[in-house]
């Protein structure tokens, strides 16, 4: 898979971006030069020569990276100030020589200048915006699990929703549980795992909340996701649930996974912390169901000490709730959403047309349980938004249709659209390859672009 440019390898990449109008070909001193991109940039000299600085700091990562992608090499752009070409690792890594092929360094001078950087800077930069969002979650996570207070693991947009449970959540019972369907409904509406929490408050009834200690009493902080509910009997376990219903019959049939949980340590009086959302709770329409703390009462709420619960389902969860994030995160974004909606749709009807259009081509399918969306997101996301034919951006707003992207099948003879035989193409080039083969669309571009060689 292609490498992620790092960040200074993006600052040296904005810099060429900005010199290449003042490159003239003919005139190799308007050629910036490794020193000169060093007081460009505002970089200390960390290295042999100007060049081994430069390389450190920016210019190596966006070498490797460019090639990997099929980039023009842009980094030709600057040359050592004596030799008047750039240095001898630039043409080693694209195994030229130095002394042989100046031709072909100033050709992917020509193409650098003409290539639309800007679009690809704007995709990579949304990749890397991501992958740092990715290790912010990770780096977020342990710092949550060794939270102490609930102000810890908030946002101020964070909203809080008391409910009533007979004890605390944890091993024995490690799920939401409710009876009424619409509890799950209004959930789903109103709830957002990525930044609200449930809050457990123990029942007064002796016979729902058995031990003393729990009645009354603010009880757990949790984040759950808010999926189609779920059997219970599919989220706890089998011991626990036999013992409830020997105990309480059917009373809760319906659940959602929890992803993270921590327990109050100081159990304090729901009705010195939370009064109004507390005696909401006691209201009939509201038995059973949930109520937002509001005002100074969530205030209130984040001063509570929390303590982690490993919970035994929670890997199995995190991993669910992962592609759940992904698809909001994918709703969010308009102009990607449209695109894989587009060729999600586009795959369907072609499985649907091929089972009575054709008696001669084998129709095609899609593997069941397949995720279409996120597989196609999956695979847009490992091709850096990368054409996988002709190597260029994709763009995903773009207006011109032949531009699109577009569901292809690697191997156009396998009817499967299963993720091994899935790429994502322009549709012009998708067009191109046909039912042919990818080395067939090799050829064909070769042909096009004028770099074909007849043998004969």
């Amino acid at each position: 898979m292609p490498t992620v440019l790092t960040t200074e390898g993006m600052r040296v990449l904005e810099y060429l971006i900005r010199v290449a109008p003042n490159v003239d070909l003919n005139d190799l001193n308007t050629f910036p030069t490794y020193l000169g991109a060093h007081e460009a940039l505002g970089l200390e000299m960390i290295g042999g020569t100007w060049g081994e600085s430069l390389d450190r700091q920016g210019l190596g990562s966006l070498a490797e990276w460019t090639l990997e992608n099929g980039f023009p090499a842009i980094t030709g752009f600057i040359i050592d100030k004596t030799e008047k070409r750039p240095g001898k690792g630039f043409f080693k890594l694209y195994g030229k020589n130095p002394d042989i092929d100046a031709t072909w360094w100033l050709s992917e001078v020509r193409k650098s200048k003409a290539f639309p950087w800007s679009e690809v800077l704007r995709s990579n930069s949304d990749r890397l915006s991501a992958n740092n969002q990715s290790d912010e979650k990770r780096i977020t996570f342990s710092l949550r699990k060794n939270a102490r207070t609930v102000r810890e693991v908030t946002s101020e947009h964070s909203r809080f929703f008391l409910k009533s449970e007979w004890g605390p959540i944890s091993p024995y019972w490690p799920a939401l549980s409710f009876s009424k369907r619409s509890v799950g409904d209004f959930l789903r509406r109103e709830y957002n795992p990525a930044s609200d929490f449930i809050v457990y408050v123990g029942t007064s009834n002796p016979t729902r909340t058995k031990e003393a200690q729990f009645r009354k009493r603010l009880l757990s902080v949790l984040v759950a996701e808010p999926r189609e509910p779920i059997p219970t009997d599919r989220l706890v376990p089998w011991e626990s649930w036999q013992e409830q219903l020997t105990e309480h019959g059917k009373l809760w049939p319906f659940s959602f996974a929890v992803r993270e949980a921590w327990r109050c340590r100081n159990l304090l009086l729901a009705r010195d912390v939370t009064p109004v959302a507390y005696e909401a709770l006691g209201i009939h329409r509201n038995w059973g169901g949930v109520v937002e703390v509001l005002g100074s009462e969530r205030e209130a709420l984040l001063s509570l000490e929390i303590e982690w619960v490993d919970l035994p389902n929670r890997i199995v969860v995190q991993k669910v709730s992962a592609k759940e994030d992904r698809q909001r995160e994918i709703i969010a974004n308009g102009p990607l959403n449209a695109a894989l909606t587009r060729m999600h749709d586009l795959i369907k009807g072609r499985i649907a047309n091929g089972r009575v259009v054709s008696r001669e081509l084998p129709a095609r399918t899609l593997p069941a349980g397949t995720n279409l969306i996120l597989v196609l997101d999956a695979k847009l996301r490992d091709q850096n938004n990368l054409c996988a034919l002709c190597g260029q951006l994709i763009p995903l707003d773009t207006t011109k249709k032949l531009l699109q992207c577009s569901p292809d099948r690697i191997d156009s003879k396998n009817p499967s659209y299963g993720e091994d035989n899935l790429q994502i193409t322009h549709l012009a080039c998708n067009l191109a390859k046909n039912d042919g083969s990818s080395e067939d669309f090799e050829e064909w571009l070769q042909l096009v672009a004028g770099d074909h060689s007849d043998s004969e």
